[in-house]
C-alpha cells in the first residue's frame, strides 16, 4: 500500500511556500492517506483510507465553530471524552466523507461532478458520496502522491511530517474536466 498521501481532484491550495496557512482549506478530491495520518473529520469514519471527501471550511458559520471546536478540544484532552470535538470539528470544516469501497491500486473509472449545489461521487458507475452545497469558489486541479502525513483529531493533537517510503506511483490513465 502507499505511505503518505495520493489523490485527485480540486482543491484551494491554503499553504504558503514557506508553509504559512493563508485560510481555511477547501477540497472536492478522491483522497487517500496513510497511518500515521489521522484527519478524523467525521465521528465514526477513520481519520486514514483511500475517500472521496469534500471540505468546505470557507463557508458562511464555520468560523462560528471555532469557539467550540477549541473548548470540547480541551475538554477531550482532560477528560478523553472526543465525541463532542469530533462533532464541532466536522461543523468546523464542512466535511463529507465516504470510504471507497475499492482497492486503490487497481483500475476504475472515477467521476466527480462538480456542481454549486451539489457534488457527486462515482467510482466505477455506482454513486459513492452525494454533498449538497459544496465550495462554489474556484479551486485548481490537483493529482498527487507524497510521503507526508497530518494529524488532526479530536484530543487537539495537530502534527505534519513524512514517512520513510521506497520507490511508490499512482497512476492515472486519462484526465478529464468539461464544464457543466
Amino acid at each position: 500500500m502507499l505511505c503518505g498521501t495520493a489523490g485527485f481532484g480540486f482543491w484551494n491550495y491554503p499553504f504558503s511556500v514557506r508553509g504559512d496557512v493563508l485560510m481555511l482549506p477547501e477540497a472536492i478530491w478522491f483522497f487517500y492517506a496513510s497511518p500515521p495520518s489521522d484527519m478524523a473529520l467525521i465521528p465514526g469514519v477513520p481519520g486514514w483510507g483511500w475517500k472521496a471527501q469534500v471540505v468546505h471550511s470557507m463557508r458562511a458559520g464555520a468560523l462560528l465553530a471555532t469557539v467550540p471546536t477549541a473548548v470540547t478540544t480541551g475538554w477531550a484532552l482532560l477528560t478523553g471524552n472526543t465525541r463532542p470535538a469530533a462533532r464541532w470539528m466536522q461543523r468546523l470544516s464542512g466535511a463529507s466523507e465516504a470510504l471507497l469501497p475499492v482497492d486503490m491500486t487497481a483500475w476504475h473509472h472515477y467521476v466527480l461532478e462538480w456542481q454549486p449545489y451539489r457534488a457527486i461521487f462515482q467510482v466505477d458507475g455506482e454513486t459513492v458520496l452525494h454533498v449538497p452545497n459544496p465550495p462554489t469558489r474556484p479551486l485548481g486541479f490537483v493529482a498527487w502522491l507524497d510521503n507526508q502525513f497530518a494529524i488532526a483529531s479530536p484530543r487537539g493533537v495537530l502534527r505534519f511530517g513524512t514517512v520513510a517510503s521506497g520507490p511508490q506511483w499512482f497512476e492515472l490513465d486519462s484526465v478529464r474536466i468539461t464544464p457543466l
